[in-house]
């Protein structure tokens, strides 16, 4: 590709500009602040446009640089270039313009319907990145940056694999590196909300078991006066009858049972519904027993009916002895059994289960009874804990679930880990070409001082001496321009095999001594490449005059 001429309409200082140019070797001499930079500027803009940037750096960018001064509110140029034997006009408005870019075939007078991609095609699919960091070089400056290292390893994963320029490795690693991210932000993000929630129920169940846990003393202590005593009874005291019922108290089946949530102690004692309530603290016997103690007879009534059946039994007695007949003295027999007999069974009906039961009864008396109020609010903290419990299972069951999220990160660790892999074992493999290149141009523009130099796999350049090998900083500043120049004409024979860019500098060799200069503008003349120079001083024309 050669350009051919620029029309600078509306673009910095200048406007409607013409400047032509010829194959070979092309000089734009002028001194400072005559434009040199702004031409420069222009023809990268006309291939790639113009990027806005945003916040403070759109202070600096080259949109703002580049406005109009005469007027700002046009902002526009042309360049005529040729490819392949036709002419084509590339049209920019860098404003805001409803058609920022048009391409025109002059030679078949063809406007092109995708100008972007055409325009693309052109320049044989080579990045703007690609394109700054090769064959576009600022004023007084061969130095790359990190882009040219993406582009290198772009091309030669490409070259190395199945020659597709559209296989772009660096952005298939951004694109798995960016959704790593937002994968560990929504895993961080549902992380701390669930384990908040957590938090949340955990502290409540915990207060609810120390509220569960002392109502529960509480009540233990209320059925302390009748737990020995009842177990003399062959009843078991209250300890055991609180921990049969499922509630344990809490010295004594609370703890054995290691108590690790209500539903298991409570499922284990066997209750599932209310009617577990019947056999809780203070509740020993059922209603209908105990209503029947509370109606019992008193000691007196039961004294004369046993005294009057006794009486009633020895006057039939007495009877037998006095009857003449014998069928007499037997049915006088048999009703002083009755009535003897009944007299045994009201006595021992109504009495208080004999005398260790009257005992107990009166110590039992002095100790306070389990109040059903405490009982009912045993068994609602119970509930609760229970109902507790369930919300944590559920919610660390969606932690499990959120943890599932390890396996997408885990899995595009593994892939970007592979990518890197396989694109740095083709770098190394395909890496011996740029050095070949590089070093090549290298020896020809020092004069055989330097003839091989390095692309570590840390991008870091090494110059290798017949002595020793050396670094960049371990070389003139003249010396380390002309390595980065080697550097950007090899990148660009590797980036430009469809195509050939012409070669833009601005004031590339102001740090060039003149032996070294002369064998650098001879390398270019020789490349066969258009070459555009900007340059504020006449020893390149001179030069240029001898070749």
């Amino acid at each position: 590709m050669e350009i051919q001429e620029l029309i600078l309409k509306k673009y910095g200082k200048f406007s409607d500009h013409h400047i032509t140019f010829r194959p070979g070797i092309n000089i734009i001499y002028g001194g400072n602040e005559t434009g040199k930079t702004t031409i420069h500027s222009f023809i990268r803009a006309m291939f790639f446009g113009l990027s806005r940037g945003r916040g403070r750096a759109a202070k600096m960018d080259e949109y703002q640089i580049r406005q109009p001064w005469d007027s700002p509110g046009a902002f526009l140029g042309s360049m005529r270039i040729a490819e392949n034997g036709d002419v084509y006009r590339i049209d920019r408005c860098f404003d805001r313009s409803a058609k920022p870019l048009s391409l025109v075939c002059e030679t078949r007078i063809v406007e092109s319907q995708h100008p972007q991609e055409d325009l693309d095609a052109l320049l044989g699919g080579i990045s703007e990145a690609a394109f700054v960091n090769s064959v576009f070089i600022p004023q007084a400056s061969c130095e790359t940056d990190e882009a040219l290292a993406e582009e290198l390893r772009r091309y030669m994963v490409n070259s190395g694999s199945s020659m597709d320029s559209e296989i772009d490795v660096s952005r298939a690693l951004q694109s798995l590196r960016k959704r790593k991210r937002q994968y560990e932000q929504q895993k961080k993000k549902e992380d701390a909300a669930l384990e908040e929630e957590i938090s949340k129920k955990q502290g409540r169940a915990d207060a609810v078991r120390s509220e569960l846990e002392r109502l529960r003393a509480q009540a233990e202590a209320c059925q302390s006066g009748r737990t020995g005593r009842r177990g003399g009874a062959g009843r078991g005291g209250t300890a055991d009858r609180y921990q049969e019922a499922g509630y344990g108290g809490a010295a004594g089946g609370y703890q054995e049972a290691g108590y690790g949530g209500a539903a298991g102690e409570y499922r284990e004692a066997g209750h599932n519904s209310r009617a577990g309530e019947a056999a809780l603290p203070g509740m020993e016997e059922p209603p209908e027993r105990a209503g029947n103690e509370e109606k019992g007879v008193s000691p007196a009534m039961r004294a004369l009916l046993t005294a009057m059946l006794f009486i009633a039994g020895a006057l039939t007695m007495g009877g037998i002895f006095l009857a003449e007949g014998e069928a007499l003295r037997i049915f006088l027999g048999v009703f002083t059994v009755i009535f003897w007999a009944m007299a045994l069974g009201v006595y021992a009906l109504f009495r208080p289960r004999g005398d260790e039961k009257k005992e107990e009864d009166s110590r039992v008396e002095d100790g306070p009874e389990c109040p059903p109020e405490l009982l009912k609010e045993i068994w609602n903290r119970e509930e609760e804990y229970q109902k507790l419990q369930d919300d944590l299972e559920i919610l660390y069951q969606q932690h499990v679930r959120i943890d599932g999220a390890d396996t997408e990160i885990t899995a595009l660790t593994l892939a970007i880990d592979r990518i890197c892999e396989i694109s740095d074992g083709i770098c190394r493999t395909n890496g011996g070409r740029l050095n070949e290149i590089a070093s090549g141009i290298l020896a020809e523009i020092t004069l055989g001082r330097y003839n091989r130099i390095v692309i570590d796999d840390a991008s870091e350049v090494r110059i290798h001496t017949p002595s020793r090998v050396l670094g960049l900083n371990q070389v003139s500043g003249g010396t380390m321009q002309q390595i980065y120049f080697a550097l950007r004409m090899a990148a660009g024979e590797l980036f430009m095999e469809k195509t050939t860019l012409p070669v833009v500098l601005d004031e590339t060799f102001a740090m060039y001594d003149d032996r070294r200069l002369e064998a650098t503008l001879r390398w270019l003349k020789n490349s066969g490449r258009q070459v555009i120079l900007f340059t504020c001083q006449n020893r390149e024309r001179e030069i240029l005059k001898r070749l």
